[in-house]
């Protein structure tokens, strides 16, 4: 092919230097002298008519020389052509050959040969960990079950592999669970020895180390690895956890309790507990004494109705936790704080009523003055 277009330039070059030869030999014409001129003016011109007609014979030469170049090259490319489309009639027979003899044996020899399908990408290697997990129901002997489960097909939180087991190897596990948000509280558990939450537990990537999973600590057990929170919040519902005024026949509905925001910042680390009972089954005091005594997250929770500005209520409050087991049993063993999956510190909010009670503290009067939007009976 590279011969080929080599030899079309050429005809191509060949054919401008025709052009330009004819346009010479028509200058040259247009130059000689006419016959029909006077006697005296060819005389005049003789000198120059001798020089244009050797002038003549030379372009003549020229011109006849290219056209037997062109010619040869002519002939060179029909022999070029003339080769290639003997080749391509040569494959031709040969294909239609093959594929007669493809469709004589009873196959398709005219047809391309499938394409092989696309390498399949490489297979992650299988991370199998095992998870230990707590079972009873009533009636049979607590015992401990292993699941394996491969990781790369499984979430990353302790939740995920819960659910992965229930719904794809054993639907009689039980466990709650609610907003898979770290905000409902409902899926805590002890997972390799700590109160947590499930839901925002990570799994250890270690494969080699099982998971070990049990229901809070120090409580009755309803199922597997649901706990009975009955007594937690009955406990819970002692404090009265709700806004208390004196006149509040008289106020409701009437106009906002104000509050400032000094005394609004000191609710902070106090209202975010989501009543999980992490701290409450870690604290070694309430597992011995739970009927008594009131525990961390209880605690917290009347620390944080006492300490608002809104509330009237809070010596009394202060007196229905005078007793021997209610608030004293809390020895500051600081397991409630480490505990927390909110990163709240109940031991803190334990101290502050402790010095409420001893007279070391007292409750400072509200930077705004609610009552005094409301109008006096009468």
């Amino acid at each position: 092919m590279f011969r080929l277009g080599s030899i079309v330039r050429c005809i191509d070059a060949l054919s401008v230097r025709r052009l330009m030869a004819r346009s010479y030999g028509s200058a040259l014409a247009a130059v000689l002298p006419n016959r029909s001129m006077p006697l005296e003016q060819k005389q005049s011109s003789k000198l120059d008519e001798d020089k244009l007609s050797s002038e003549k014979i030379i372009g003549r030469s020229y011109s006849e020389a290219l056209e037997l170049k062109m010619a040869s090259a002519k002939e060179d490319a029909q022999e070029i052509v003339d080769e290639f489309t003997a080749e391509a009639k040569d494959k031709g027979k040969k294909a239609v050959e093959k594929g007669k003899a493809g469709k004589s044996a009873g196959g398709d020899g005219a047809k391309e040969p499938p394409k092989s399908p696309p390498a399949k990408p490489k297979a992650k290697e299988e991370r199998f960990k095992s998870f230990e997990i707590y079972r009873w129901k009533p009636g049979d002997e607590p015992s401990m079950q292993t699941y394996r489960i491969d990781l790369n097909d499984c979430g990353a939180m302790v939740l995920d592999a819960l659910i992965k087991i229930k719904n794809e190897m054993d639907a009689t596990l039980t466990f709650r669970r609610s907003c898979r948000e770290g905000i409902c509280g409902s899926c805590a558990m002890n997972i390799d020895g700590i109160n947590t939450l499930s839901c925002i537990t990570a799994i250890d990537t270690n494969v080699g180390k099982p998971c070990r999973i049990y229901p809070l600590p120090h409580l009755y057990v309803k199922r597997d690895l649901v706990p009975d929170l009955s007594q937690f919040y009955d406990q819970y519902r002692s404090i009265q956890p709700w806004l208390q005024r004196k006149n509040l026949d008289r106020e409701i509905g009437k106009a906002q309790y104000l509050q400032a925001l000094e005394d609004r910042d000191k609710l902070d680390g106090l209202y975010e507990c989501i009543l999980c009972a992490c701290c409450q089954t870690s604290c070694p005091s309430y597992w011995w004494n739970s009927e008594k005594y009131l525990g961390p997250a209880v605690l917290m929770q009347a620390f944080r109705w006492i300490i608002d500005s809104r509330d009237e209520a809070s010596e009394h409050r202060l007196c229905q936790l005078i007793d021997p087991y209610k608030l004293y049993r809390c020895h500051t063993i600081l397991n409630c704080t480490n505990t927390c999956p909110k990163n709240l510190n109940p031991a803190k909010a334990i101290i502050s009523l402790k010095q409420m009670l001893a007279g070391m503290k007292k409750k400072p009067p509200p930077k705004m003055q609610t009552d005094q939007m409301f109008p006096t009976s009468g």
